[in-house]
């Protein structure tokens, strides 16, 4: 039997509902729900596979403008449908939390009620002898603008689809993409880390997902961050009392309310490049 053959006959083996435990985990993990118009089969949930560890949580969260329900199992197996465990009805902003321990399973499939044709999968990535396919996996980063994610897995898993996910230091979801191994089984990613999403925090992960039963391999990447100017701190927050009428900030004519932005700078919760364009955006109002 061929390695392909074996792991998905393994999969269609492993891959069963987990049931839910009232404990929460110490690591906790979210899987947003996408305006569904539109989407293909694997782009209404995000991650589409999410890898845990036993003892984790997963909130999913309907960023949707429809409702959602979410149930445990595979929608062409009604019988099953719903036994582990099945969510509220997710209005639009909704969200539910389990906590899953590994019992024994590789993961659990999961779809929508309403919407069944789209689906999604957790697996455990700690659970013992989960095939280790990555031959290479690693990241360069360009001119501090451009992340290239690349590497190699078995020549088996050539044109097979794959999930690359990055996540903070802080479990936030920050780049997802869903594309298919190349025909020599490289793959090779190029993420824009210019925005200011990417501004906030200078540790992620990378997971490389794919594989039935579905595999996962971790990548620790640091893109540090500019340091803040040091003035520029102190100036926001001195200009913090300014409050009831527009002011000078830069040269630039601030509107009162934007003084609580510049508060957010001064303390950590704003990063400088969105300052910036901010000041950019009045100057332009100009």
């Amino acid at each position: 039997m061929t390695f392909v053959g074996m792991v998905l006959l393994l999969g269609f083996i492993l891959i069963l509902p987990l049931g839910v435990s009232s404990v929460y985990g110490e690591n906790s993990w979210n899987v947003f729900l996408n305006p569904y118009e539109g989407l293909q089969q694997d782009e209404l949930f995000a991650p589409h596979e999410l890898p845990i560890s036993s003892g984790d949580t997963v909130t999913w969260i309907n960023q949707d403008s429809v409702t959602h329900k979410i149930t445990s199992g595979i929608a062409a197996h009604p019988d099953y449908s719903g036994e582990f465990f099945s969510t509220d009805v997710l209005s639009p902003g909704d969200s539910f939390s389990v906590s899953l321990e590994n019992q024994g399973f590789a993961g659990y499939y999961y779809f929508c009620e309403i919407h069944p044709w789209f689906t999604g999968k957790i697996f455990f990535e700690d659970r013992p002898g989960m095939y280790k396919s990555t031959l290479d996996f690693s990241y360069d980063l360009q001119d501090s603008e451009v992340l290239s994610i690349t590497g190699l897995v078995d020549s088996d898993l050539s044109t097979s689809s794959y999930e690359i996910l990055i996540f903070d230091s802080k479990n936030n979801l920050i780049f997802q993409k869903i594309d298919s191994f190349e025909a020599d089984a490289t793959f090779d990613v190029s993420v824009d880390v210019s925005n200011s999403n990417w501004k906030h925090d200078e540790n992620y992960v990378a997971k490389l997902v794919y594989g039935v039963p579905s595999e996962s391999t971790s990548l620790f990447m640091t893109i540090l961050v500019p340091k803040l100017d040091g003035e520029l701190v102190s100036k926001s927050l001195e200009f913090c009392q300014y409050s009831e009428s527009d002011f000078l900030f830069e040269d630039v004519l601030i509107p009162s309310w934007y003084s609580k932005s510049l508060c957010w700078f001064g303390n950590g919760l704003v990063v400088q490049k969105e300052v910036s364009d901010s000041l950019g955006f009045f100057q332009d109002l100009l």
